[in-house]
């Protein structure tokens, strides 16, 4: 069975610029003007995210992957070049990062606002996470079929194992994996 590494962090504004410095400068050049580019809310969450990235390569490998040998390609899965597989995702107030070296993966991440009912978030943070684990985009979420009890997923013939995340309250999140797999949650 797999293991995949699911780190993730609240975003509550306390990224500073000195740490943001620190990770822009370290980017490929397309991946940092992209970023600099964005709002101020949106740059510190996809810092936050790369930042949960390293620490979980980390984890899993014993060393910091050079951040040069990050992927961003047009309309693609993020990669680094010679692997784990990772899969990010941020809500407002959160934000997750899935890794591991055995299995494609996908995680989505949704805030859940205070007495709303949580299930078409939780049926849709499924789909979400199997889009990504699949390698496609939001424009074939009609052609994922998500099991009633949200355990499986299938998509173009392909079955995607799903797992409901316990990230934090307020929040539901599912990892999508392409075989067994076990989750580490550590925050």
């Amino acid at each position: 069975m797999s293991e995949v590494i699911v780190l993730h962090a609240p975003l509550d504004g306390s990224f500073d610029a000195e740490r943001a410095a620190f990770l822009l400068a370290r980017l490929p050049y397309a991946r940092r003007l992209e970023l600099e580019r964005r709002d101020a809310a949106a740059r510190a969450a996809s810092l936050r995210a790369l930042e949960l990235l390293m620490a979980g390569v980390e984890r899993l490998r014993g060393a910091i992957p050079d951040m040069s040998l990050l992927r961003y390609p047009q309309d693609a899965k993020p990669s680094i070049e010679g692997g784990p597989r990772f899969s990010v995702s941020h809500s407002a107030a959160y934000v997750a990062v899935a890794i591991s070296d055995a299995c494609e993966l996908g995680i989505d991440v949704e805030d859940v606002p205070s007495g709303t009912d949580e299930q078409p978030l939780a049926r849709w943070t499924a789909i979400e996470a199997t889009l990504k684990a699949a390698g496609s985009g939001l424009r074939r979420a009609q052609d994922v079929h998500v099991a009633p009890d949200l355990s499986r997923a299938l998509l173009d013939g392909r079955e995607f194992l799903l797992q409901r995340a316990e990230l934090a309250p307020h929040c539901v999140a599912h990892v999508a994996t392409e075989g067994r797999a076990r989750l580490l949650v550590q925050p």
